[in-house]
């Protein structure tokens, strides 16, 4: 499900470093992965899973422990880039008498300077078996600094900090030390929101400080009815819920008999160029079916299929779905861009934000064409920057969603029955089967952007929507995506059935 557009190799727009006492290559947590247009599956937001490294990257970081540790204790480092602010500025005291107090001060030290994460730097704080790993949980944490230390437990050889997030969200560290004072354990778990009634979502919402939707809705003959929500009038990016009106326009054509799934789409060098979650290894001119690449659009948010289904489609298609499905504004979609199209004007070189802000409809339509006079390169200084701001992204309200997962529902007869069991396949939450008898989901992230949607039929036979729109000003990482799936969770608590 999530989606946004990367940079070979790069880490975005880092301030450059400042010199330091402490002499540490500026290595990145991931160093030498291609991450170009690189899709994560609404899996990644249920579960952290670590990275593995080789053995040969272990053994070279084991080597380049001892001496690089002398250098950090000797000069008391605590980081390997500029001063993290004065601890003031983060909260509650962290005593640094012991091993483990002064890892756990090394360790939001590190969370909070201006300096990426990397494995240099984490071999003077791990040790040498853990290094990569806490590198990797480290790095996703380190996009949503500063971090505000609101307590801190000591235990035998054991720390557990309890932090907030940049945005208001809690995440506890939990470490140990060995005997040699290196961190042997390092445990990240999200703090989850209590949410008890309607308000409780409103206030964890509210104190992240995004710009929020969220609705909640009975679905009676097709129609949306309101049972809770705030802001849901509000036009806000959908990221990759968009790909549920080509969906949508999928089910009219395999309904008119103008587009058949088993239909063959083929693979180009361009259109990989936005990546794929499922179909990645296959090779320019492959070829994937209609319903194979509607799957992997709406399962695993696959830009390449929905690229290519697009193309097979054309965007007049995807525009009368709009209409189809009741979106309350088709013109302000329109022309509806596809992810090459909206991410070389986001994202790609050269930079088209501020004139995509402020182009025509017929404008953006020659910005649209001339994104597809060339491969998308992303620009690795804007690659982690939202471009909602310039309003490069999908849009719609909380109500526009209700009504295109309804009207997909109502397109699923006939040839098209097919897509219930797409829109089912990773519904990205538990939910209680005795209580929920269908879900189907679709999910966006882009930076800045988060989005969520379900369409479940309860025990009684009825159907609900339940939808999720934010929109922050900065990047912000896997860490909010996991945190408004439990907020989610809470919502479906509420929910019961007659």
């Amino acid at each position: 499900m999530v989606e946004r557009p990367r940079s070979r190799g790069t880490r975005g727009p880092a301030r450059e470093p400042r010199r330091h006492g402490c002499l540490l290559a500026r290595v990145r947590g991931r160093a030498g992965r291609s991450t170009v247009g690189r899709v994560a599956t609404w899996g990644s937001l249920l579960q952290s899973r670590v990275s593995r490294r080789s053995q040969v990257g272990r053994r070279a970081t084991a080597a380049a422990v001892t001496s690089a540790l002398v250098v950090a204790l000797a000069c008391g480092c605590a980081n390997t880039g500029p001063a993290a602010p004065a601890e003031a500025a983060y909260g509650a005291h962290i005593e640094t008498n012991t091993p483990q107090g002064l890892r756990a001060k090394q360790t939001v030290d590190m969370l909070n300077s201006d300096w990426p994460i990397g494995v240099p730097g984490v071999a003077t704080l791990a040790a040498p078996p853990q290094v990569n790993d806490v590198a990797f949980m480290m790095d996703r944490m380190w996009w949503d600094r500063p971090f505000t230390v609101s307590s801190i437990e000591y235990g035998a050889g054991l720390a557990t900090l309890h932090l907030l997030t940049s945005y208001g969200v809690g995440q506890d560290i939990e470490l140990r030390t060995n005997d040699a004072g290196m961190v042997d354990r390092f445990d990240v778990t999200l703090q989850k929101p209590q949410i008890k009634n309607w308000s409780d979502i409103d206030a964890a919402l509210t104190q992240s400080g995004a710009h929020y939707s969220y609705q909640a809705s009975k679905i009676t003959d097709g129609a949306c009815a309101k049972v809770a929500g705030t802001n849901v009038d509000d036009s806000l990016p959908l990221a990759s819920i968009f790909k549920l009106y080509v969906l949508l326009a999928i089910a009219d054509a395999v309904n008119a008999g103008t587009v058949g799934w088993d239909d063959p789409l083929t693979i180009t060098k361009e259109v990989k160029a936005v990546g794929s979650a499922g179909f990645e290894d296959l090779p320019p001119g492959s070829n994937v079916s209609v319903r194979d690449a509607a799957q992997q659009m709406i399962s695993a948010s696959d830009n390449m299929a929905t690229d290519l289904l697009m193309a097979r489609l054309g965007t007049g298609a995807v525009e009368r779905a709009l209409v189809h499905a009741g979106h309350h504004d088709p013109a302000s979609m329109t022309p509806f861009p596809n992810t090459h199209e909206l991410f070389s004007v986001g994202w790609g070189e050269p930079d088209l934000r501020e004139q995509w802000k402020t182009a025509s409809r017929q404008g953006r339509e020659r910005l649209i064409a001339q994104t597809n006079t060339r491969h998308y390169v992303p620009d690795p200084t804007r690659t982690h920057t939202p471009a909602s701001p310039y309003g490069a992204e999908w849009y719609g309200t909380a109500t526009d969603i209700c009504r295109v997962h309804a009207a997909l529902q109502a397109s699923a007869v006939g040839p098209a029955t097919p897509v219930k069991d797409i829109l089912a396949a990773t519904p990205g939450i538990e939910l209680d089967k005795t209580e929920w008898n269908y879900i189907g989901a679709k999910g966006g992230n882009l930076p800045g952007d988060i989005a969520f949607s379900w369409y479940a039929v309860d025990r009684t036979g009825q159907a609900w929507v339940v939808s999720f729109q934010l929109n922050w000003p900065k990047f912000r990482s896997l860490t909010a995506a996991s945190w408004l799936l439990s907020i989610a969770q809470g919502a479906f608590g509420l929910i019961e059935p007659a």
